[in-house]
């Protein structure tokens, strides 16, 4: 049943985008509970093809270049998050890649008063 499902989410596909005509006729014609299946299984073939990007302020043009050309091929997702004072998270499929001068300032600041 995976397999063929696998292959119903592949299908739902034109290239490398979803198509919409595709995945309401494929939704039309699955029971509810298989339905909750193709969904998971859609929603996570989704983020194959995307990175998020978390940084403190919008990227400059520059930035989302460069970003760009590390991962071709990838819907790149922006958001800002101001409590991070200076630094990137980018997650890929469930690997995360992060480096954030407030986690290193209380890294220091832990490793510090652990030496007192």
């Amino acid at each position: 049943m995976k397999k063929q499902l696998e292959d119903l989410v592949l299908a739902s596909y034109k290239g490398e985008q979803l198509d919409e005509k595709s995945v309401k006729m494929i939704a039309d014609r699955l029971n509810r509970n298989i339905l909750k299946h193709y969904i998971a299984l859609l929603k996570k073939e989704e983020k194959k093809k995307m990175v998020f990007v978390t940084t403190p302020k919008p990227l400059t043009t520059k930035e989302r270049e460069k970003i760009k050309s590390l991962f071709p091929k990838k819907k790149i997702i922006e958001q800002i998050e101001p409590s991070m004072l200076a630094g990137i998270k980018i997650v890929k499929n469930d690997e995360a890649y992060e480096m954030d001068l407030n986690q290193t300032f209380h890294d220091i600041i832990m490793s510090v008063s652990n030496n007192d």
